[in-house]
């Protein structure tokens, strides 16, 4: 009787965030999924990525990084809605767009909310109204990503800068995690949305130090190595649809070979790295 609703589970590219402190690798390791097959567009907000873009050898950049103008912020708002219009309206070959960086971006949303209520500053509108207003604005630009993604089969990215904030939950003692640096209600929508949030941090060594007394205290220093922890715990704020290891290399050819491996069906034998334990560096 119920073999009307019986339909085959279609795949479609995943909408991804990824997430980090200032200096982590978060632009690398988007732009990486760049390669002459699979051209990548990125709509530009941020102004360190230039030397990124280069090394990965991408040319279509769309700049829209925010000023002090508010006018001119809201005409750059409109300029990647626009953009967006034109990667659904052509047949272009893109294979991935990256907005980078979305918390850049949500001060592009601010000046049009400015524009349109004819203020000079978000605070002008009262009660934080100009804020809610901005996120309805994120919220079309997430409406576009998804039709680009359900009709031309184009990957959405959203790279995004992370704050530190204390969560207070009845349950449990309070405590700090990283969180995205966006307005408490795009960054609410912008989790829903997400089907993976990886955060991109440099490893974590633990060290063994001799303090005296045949005693030895633990001391974490970061290695240059950078990894991507897929799933949310105390002091990071991550998930993934895809029974990801908690973490794994920041490479994106390991993340894509996770991905392809849970749509076929099989288990990978990629190993979960740990924090090492060293005596001496």
């Amino acid at each position: 009787m119920l073999d009307k609703y019986k339909r085959q589970v279609m795949r479609k590219p995943e909408k991804l965030v990824i997430e980090g402190e200032t200096g982590a690798g978060k632009t690398t390791f988007a732009c990486s999924a760049h390669t002459e097959k699979e051209p990548v567009f990125v709509i530009n907000s941020d102004d360190g990525g230039e030397n990124v873009f280069h090394k990965t050898g991408i040319n279509l950049i769309h700049d829209c990084i925010p000023t002090g103008d508010i006018k001119e912020n809201a005409d750059k708002w409109d300029s990647v809605m626009e953009a967006l219009r034109e990667l659904a309206s052509e047949n272009t070959g893109v294979k991935r767009v990256i907005i980078d960086s979305v918390d850049k971006l949500e001060l592009l949303a601010q000046g049009k909310v400015c524009v349109d209520h004819s203020i000079k500053a978000p605070e002008d509108l009262g009660y934080g109204k100009a804020y809610v207003y901005a996120s309805g604005y994120v919220q079309k630009l997430l409406s576009g990503l998804n039709y680009l993604r359900d009709t031309q089969n184009i990957q959405p990215i959203l790279v995004c800068h992370t704050q530190i904030r204390t969560i207070n939950k009845p349950t449990m003692e309070p405590y700090d995690s990283f969180i995205l640096k966006l307005h408490k209600s795009n960054s609410a929508n912008i989790t829903e949305w997400a089907d993976v949030i990886l955060f991109v941090a440099f490893e974590t060594i633990v060290k063994k130090i001799d303090s005296g007394f045949n005693r030895k205290d633990s001391r974490a220093i970061q290695s240059g190595n950078r990894f991507l922890y897929t799933s949310g715990s105390m002091g990071v704020d991550a998930k993934n649809r895809f029974d990801l290891p908690p973490e794994i290399p920041a490479d994106w050819n390991e993340y894509r070979k996770l991905i392809d491996s849970f749509w076929d069906g099989k288990k990978t034998n990629s190993e979960t790295p740990k924090k090492k334990e060293l005596d001496e560096l």
